[in-house]
């Protein structure tokens, strides 16, 4: 088998498995709504950090040792949702959610008692949210901007069912991240964001190395419309060359995210690798089992 899918000779039937592919995409789709809806009207809360809703942040200079962090940020007082160190240095930046007066209090004092220095000595400031509406909306306008380029150019290229296709690929990818993110609860950070985006190249440039193979088979078999056998033989052929590209693309995250875990170095490190690993693994699953029904579907329409 691992011989046939390295020579690209495999024998999988797709056209015939398109309708059941179709099956679990709907399955998917209606479970990635029920938690998108959810998630609007609180019943699965987002885990945003303080760069979207603002919070406290809690600036000290002292020595300190893992135990002391990690009572920081398992205490019962207030949410912290990260802290931050720097190297040839005693400073530590502990950031809190906002709350009450008395709880932001409370919790000085308890950083004070920890670390035993005076709450004079410690710098305690609120923050507004860092990533907030105006960059919001310039994010959310650039990317419908984007989209519409994309499509333009795949329906240029091929025909405007493959870049339909293609866009339905990259939602289920966007939704099935998303919907991971909800229903663990992690947190949301700009740096989440950012591997999202990056998310959108990956998927969209799987499904299109594929939509190019087809042309060429299509080429090779003289013919002008896509069929079932086309369907499948370049389905086996780029079987194997999806599983190798997401495999040499997430080794090296998974590295980071170990070795980050390891050294300790956390925050923006596995904010960004996390996403971007259920990204690209949602993408490669995408590129198969979400396209061949569609393009199953074109078969039957032609």
């Amino acid at each position: 088998m691992f011989k046939k899918l390295f020579l690209g000779t495999t024998t999988v039937d797709f056209n015939n498995l398109g309708d059941r592919f179709y099956k679990i995409f709907i399955v998917e789709f209606i479970l990635f709504t029920v938690i998108l809806v959810s998630s609007i009207f609180g019943i699965f809360s987002l885990n945003l950090s303080v760069d979207f809703t603002g919070g406290t942040t809690y600036q000290l200079t002292t020595e300190y040792s893992e135990s002391e962090i990690n009572d920081v940020l398992n205490n019962q007082i207030l949410q912290v949702s990260r802290y931050q160190t720097f190297d040839n240095s005693d400073t530590i930046i502990f950031r809190a959610i906002e709350s009450t007066q008395e709880i932001e209090t409370e919790l000085l004092n308890f950083i004070s008692d920890k670390f035993q220095i005076e709450t004079a000595e410690i710098d305690f400031q609120r923050v507004g949210p860092t990533f907030g509406q105006d960059i919001t909306e310039k994010g959310i306008r650039a990317l419908i901007i984007f989209i519409s380029i994309i499509a333009l150019l795949i329906s240029l290229r091929y025909e405007y069912k493959y870049a339909i296709i293609a866009l339905v690929a990259l939602l289920h990818d966007l939704l099935l991240t998303f919907s991971f993110y909800v229903v663990i609860g992690l947190e949301i950070t700009p740096s989440t964001i950012i591997a999202l985006l990056t998310i959108l190249g990956y998927s969209l440039y799987d499904t299109v190395i594929l939509f190019d193979k087809l042309k060429d088979s299509q080429r090779a078999f003289k013919i002008s419309s896509l069929n079932e056998n086309v369907l499948n033989k370049t389905f086996n052929e780029v079987l194997m060359r999806s599983i190798n590209t997401s495999l040499t693309s997430a080794i090296p995250i998974i590295s980071i995210i170990f070795i980050g875990n390891y050294l300790g170095i956390e925050g923006n490190l596995s904010d960004f690798a996390i996403p971007l690993l259920i990204g690209i693994i949602s993408g490669t699953y995408s590129s198969i089992f979400v396209t061949v029904p569609f393009l199953s579907k074109i078969i039957k329409t032609n």
